[in-house]
C-alpha cells in the first residue's frame, strides 16, 4: 500500500519491504488480500511472506508494525534500532493511536476491505515523515 501511494520524487528513493513478526517464509497473500488489492489495483499476486529479523530492522530507516505486539518483537530483535520502530497508527492521529490494526486473516471480503483503507489512511499520514527523512538523507534539509 505504502508503495503504491508514494509521490513519483520519493519513490526513486525509498524501498518500501514487507516483513512480518511471526511469518513463515514464502506464503502467497491470502486470496481476500489479493482480491482487494487488484481491486484497488495493486498486484499482490507475487507477494510472499518472509520473517522479520534483526538485520532488516537494522538495515531500514523506518519500520512501521501493524500491532503493539509486533513493536515490541521487533524492538526485542534490534535493540539498537528500536527508535526507528513504530505503530503505524502512532503518526498523525490526534494524539497517536496505540490500538494498531489488527491483522483480518480469519476475516472475509469486507474486513480486508476495511483493513486496507485503514492501512492506507495510516500509511498516507506517514508520507510527510518519510519525505522528511528523504530530504535529510538527501542534503536538500
Amino acid at each position: 500500500i505504502l508503495r503504491s501511494i508514494l509521490p513519483a520524487d520519493l519513490s526513486e528513493h525509498v524501498k518500501v519491504s514487507s516483513a512480518g513478526s511471526s511469518a513463515a517464509e514464502g506464503i502467497p497473500a491470502a486470496t481476500y488480500a489479493i482480491q482487494t488489492a487488484t481491486a484497488r489495483g495493486l498486484d499482490l499476486t507475487k507477494h510472499r511472506s518472509r520473517p522479520l529479523t534483526a538485520t532488516l530492522i537494522r538495515e531500514a530507516d523506518l519500520v512501521l508494525a501493524m500491532e503493539p505486539g509486533h513493536v515490541a518483537s521487533a524492538r526485542k530483535l534490534a535493540p539498537d534500532a528500536a527508535d526507528r520502530v513504530h505503530l503505524v497508527t502512532e503518526h498523525g492521529a490526534e494524539g497517536g493511536s496505540t490500538g494498531g490494526v489488527s491483522d483480518p486473516i480469519s476475516g472475509g471480503p469486507d474486513d480486508y476491505i476495511d483493513t486496507f483503507n485503514l492501512i492506507r489512511s495510516h500509511m498516507l499520514r506517514w508520507l510527510p515523515v518519510i519525505r522528511e527523512a528523504v530530504e535529510r538523507r538527501e542534503g536538500v534539509r
